[in-house]
């Protein structure tokens, strides 16, 4: 099921459509349509390659505003609308609305969504994501057995995932991949749970970017792998780690002998349940 969100214009329709059509071209995650293919609408296609999610913001013919006869005749339809995927992540839907808040001061124009009971509103991000939370959720309660299908991290779990994932290019092109490891995030999951973990792998030879919400340790230095509750790592070796960033910090290359050493030898509370690796697309915030 879809999200959409509806721009209105007061007292006309009117508004430069060539300028628009710039504004969304100009976004190198916006994907212009072929015209040639439209059949009454256009759709320009917003995929984020980081995060792996697509929007539609689409141009259309005619309005396809639900109960347009409802709303106050003072506002006029201008055939265009945002839609994505009502199970988007609060972080993905604050990207979009990045966008969406762009289009609104250039363009003037005010938002609709079929949860405002009929009342064309002056953009507001908070009120839009109170109202898509609200969509979210009671899609998710109709529908269990498709949730059920995905495994959760809370949203600002995720946000802090999401965050680190689109910074991870630049820690690659500023440390030497040789002395340092720009962590990857490895997701997990138990049997007969909903709930997911985020791990990282460090082989004990080199320094490492530690990133924000790790659950869990993995080292696998070829003769051991240990699975290593990442709190109980920090209770012994905190002060072996420099922040580089916000929720973001490095291991200290004096400390790497000491800190391998540390999780080869010393006692740690015990895996008491298989994980096996998941996709951050099948791991939703609800």
């Amino acid at each position: 099921m879809n999200f959409q969100l509806f721009f209105l214009k007061e007292g006309s329709r009117y508004y430069e459509k060539a300028d628009l059509i710039t504004l969304l071209s100009s976004n190198s995650n916006i994907t212009s349509p072929d015209l040639k293919d439209s059949f009454g609408k256009r759709v320009y296609r917003y995929h984020h390659t980081v995060l792996d999610f697509s929007a539609d913001f689409i141009m259309t013919e005619k309005s396809v505003v639900p109960h347009l006869e409802r709303l106050d005749p003072k506002y006029y339809d201008v055939d265009f609308y945002l839609e994505f995927d009502v199970l988007l992540s609060s972080y993905g839907v604050e990207i979009l609305l990045d966008i969406v808040q762009e289009i609104c001061q250039q363009f003037d124009f005010k938002v609709y969504c079929e949860s405002f009971q009929y009342d064309v509103r002056n953009f507001k991000r908070t009120e839009v994501m109170k109202n898509f939370n609200y969509w979210k959720r009671a899609y998710a309660d109709k529908h269990p057995e498709e949730i059920a299908k995905y495994n959760k991290l809370d949203s600002q779990t995720i946000s802090y995932v999401y965050g680190y994932l689109q910074k991870k290019k630049r820690f690659e092109l500023t440390y030497d991949p040789t002395k340092i490891q720009v962590s990857d995030y490895i997701f997990l999951a138990a049997e007969k749970s909903r709930s997911a973990f985020v791990a990282i792998r460090w082989n004990g030879e080199r320094q490492f970017i530690l990133p924000p919400v790790v659950d869990i340790l993995i080292l696998d230095d070829s003769k051991v792998k240990r699975f290593i509750p990442m709190s109980e790592v920090m209770m012994k070796a905190e002060k072996f780690f420099t922040p580089i960033e916000t929720n973001v910090s490095k291991l200290d290359t004096k400390y790497v002998n000491k800190l391998h050493k540390i999780l080869t030898k010393e006692r740690f509370a015990p895996l008491n349940t298989e994980l096996k690796n998941i996709t951050i697309d099948k791991i939703l915030d609800i």
